[in-house]
């Protein structure tokens, strides 16, 4: 069954439950250390993931042996989690370069994409009055590790051309 088939008979059971709270478990693995916080955008429906402003619920909680967890309880609904490593704890994905994510970041249902947002269909749960569980697992993006890799390398260069160049200098003196 297609996931947008799958939400759309979730949502409609969920239209004849009353109005209890259901609760959302989050575990997130995958973090380098344990420096920072693990920082967790909830958001409501497709217009919240796709929008700025309409954010549900933002929550940081501490990493611990490389993982971190969060439950919470939210009215019954469809959702999506953005989450991130916040390293810094400045409260936001850092993107320094081309707007790419410097800090390891995840999606709800373990979506993944380098470039922009996975899909709302791809994202989206269905919180009715159980239990929805999540599972994230942090990854850095592949351009911004392209990046870091080639910056090394372009470093490892200039030292090895400077060396070379002091070398020359040295032998090429008369005596």
């Amino acid at each position: 069954m297609t996931s947008a088939i799958r939400i759309a008979l979730l949502a409609l059971g969920l239209a004849s439950t009353d109005a209890a709270a259901g609760e959302i478990e989050l575990t997130m693995s995958g973090f380098s250390n344990d420096v920072g916080m693990a920082r967790i955008v909830l958001v409501e429906g497709e217009e919240g993931y796709t929008s700025v402003t309409p954010v549900t619920l933002v929550a940081s909680v501490p990493i611990k042996d490389g993982q971190a967890a969060w439950i919470g309880e939210v009215p019954p609904g469809i959702y999506a989690i953005i989450a991130h490593h916040d390293k810094n704890e400045n409260d936001e994905l850092d993107r320094p370069v081309f707007e790419l994510p410097l800090e390891p970041y995840g999606y709800s249902n373990g979506a993944w994409t380098s470039l922009g947002l996975p899909s709302f269909k791809e994202v989206a749960f269905v919180v009715g009055e159980g239990v929805a569980r999540q599972n994230i697992q942090m990854r850095t993006n592949a351009f911004v590790s392209l990046a870091q890799i080639a910056a090394a390398c372009f470093s490892a260069l200039a030292v090895l051309f400077t060396l070379n160049a002091i070398r020359r200098r040295r032998t090429a003196r008369p005596a």
